[in-house]
């Protein structure tokens, strides 16, 4: 299993490489350059108004399906079209909430269409990854991870065209970024629609609707909704916070969303990770095996990754930022540097989480995610106001922080002891001489962008030396598969 984790996992990581940065840095940062922080700020509290509501969307169906079936695949052609047709169901009135309630917290008639557009294209995504997780859970892994780029390749053809191509008069508006995200993820759903259909063996004469059925999976599925709730809640109220509570809101969630769009886009690898675990972890839980050599394998290939680039952040991120934005100052460097750290959190979570999912520890998990809402909004209520974006990105330092030592305990009590004494003092060791790393490049007499690609080249020595990550694995003629 560790094998093939490593095999796909590198297949998965090579796409999202080749295409998923250049969307976030060719594209989504362009186009924020484009219509200024305040503009792209207005968007960010509106994509995270929606993301925040993701819970009358999903309502926990997408993880409950992807934890379930993949330990019962041969029950998708089955089910998979009456659970399709309650998330049609929940989509209609998702979009009626997210309009609603924006309506509500006070945005004005001009801006909920866009709105309105933001909550259809969330609606999209969900039913992408619906497709998603029930051909991974069949063990199509190369389908799964093909799609997982497919909408930001469109989006670098239609938006790379408008901004390179179009006409260079035309003033670039938010609205058409928000539209093209439309299109891209209709032709990405169209063509999941056609595999999943293909490969499932899914008939459409069973997309009917059985109340009961309903009822059961509603049920079923409540616990992964409030994970879903509570995680969107304290990784995504900041920006919504920021733009509300402040006199110029709108150009704080516009900074904060210029590091946050960095950290989501380290993150990918971490989601994509959690989305190869999952099932292989369900697989492994459902035989009674052993998760130790996974676990150990994810953790220390992600906790090695996110090391290298939270150190790189905080000695270079005055760098990094204004390179990347026009309008950046040191005070938009600043917030890059505290906030990036939090990366290392979010990446032990991704290993931990998912094993709590795969095991189906969910409302105990919930338990540790409503106490990081508590903290987070606490401390946004304190640190916005007096530090703005930079307080913010404190106040998500230390949530992530907290989660993630609750999930690894609660892994430790309910599945038993995760990480080796011998591991745990390997990356104790490899962030002592990362540390030392970045000191010594930090004084080389070169330009900043030579000392930060030897600190990354000799850090990736260091881990491979370390064994942190083991590519080695993949070649060992007695690895199980």
């Amino acid at each position: 299993m560790t094998r093939l984790f490593l095999s796909n996992l590198f297949l998965v990581v090579a796409l999202n490489l080749l295409v998923k940065p250049f969307y976030i840095f060719g594209i989504d940062r362009t186009v924020q350059n484009l219509v200024g922080p305040e503009t792209y700020g207005t968007y960010f509290a509106l994509f995270n108004l929606a993301y925040l509501l993701q819970i009358f969307n999903d309502f926990g169906i997408q993880n409950f399906n992807h934890s379930v079936f993949s330990k019962h695949h041969n029950l998708i052609p089955k089910y998979l079209p009456r659970i399709l047709l309650v998330k049609l169901i929940l989509a209609l009135g998702f979009v009626s909430i997210v309009v609603g309630i924006g309506l509500v917290i006070g945005y004005r008639n001009s801006i909920l269409p866009l709105l309105g557009v933001i909550a259809i294209n969330q609606v999209l995504v969900s039913m992408v990854a619906f497709f998603r997780t029930n051909l991974s859970a069949s063990g199509y892994y190369r389908i799964d991870s093909s799609l997982s780029v497919f909408d930001k390749l469109l989006m670098i053809i239609l938006v790379g065209w408008i901004i390179w191509c179009a006409d260079p008069e035309l003033e670039f508006r938010i609205e058409w970024f928000v539209f093209a995200q439309t299109l891209s993820l209709l032709i990405t759903l169209a063509v999941s629609w056609i595999l999943a259909r293909a490969k499932l063996k899914i008939k459409l004469s069973k997309l009917r609707l059985h109340t009961a059925f309903l009822i059961w999976v509603l049920k079923r599925s409540l616990p992964y909704a409030v994970v879903l709730l509570l995680m969107t809640f304290y990784t995504r109220i900041d920006g919504i916070m920021l733009e509300r509570l402040l006199p110029d809101g709108a150009y704080e969630a516009g900074v904060y969303a210029a590091s946050y769009r960095i950290l989501d886009a380290v993150n990918m690898i971490g989601v994509l990770v959690a989305g190869l675990l999952l099932p292989m972890f369900a697989k492994l839980l459902a035989k009674k095996r052993s998760v130790a050599p996974l676990v150990n394998t994810g953790f220390a290939m992600l906790i090695a990754g996110s090391l290298i680039v939270s150190v790189v952040s905080i000695y270079y991120g005055i760098e990094i930022i204004s390179l990347l934005y026009t309008g950046a100052n040191v005070y938009w460097g600043q917030v890059f540097q505290i906030l990036m750290p939090s990366y290392l959190a979010t990446s032990a979570g991704y290993v931990f989480g998912t094993l709590l999912t795969a095991h189906e520890s969910i409302r105990q998990m919930n338990r540790i995610f409503l106490v990081g809402v508590v903290v987070n909004v606490l401390l946004n209520l304190l640190f916005i106001f007096w530090w703005k974006a930079w307080g913010a990105a404190l106040a998500t330092l230390i949530t992530q922080s907290l989660v993630v030592t609750g999930l690894y305990l609660l892994c430790v009590r309910r599945i038993g002891a995760m990480l080796s004494g011998a591991f745990l003092g390997k990356l104790a060791g490899f962030v002592v001489l990362t540390i030392i790393t970045a000191q010594l490049s930090y004084r080389i007499p070169l330009p900043w962008v030579v000392q930060a690609t030897v600190l990354v080249l000799v850090s990736l020595g260091l881990s491979l030396l370390l064994g942190l990550f083991p590519f080695r694995r993949l070649f060992d003629p007695n690895m199980i598969d």
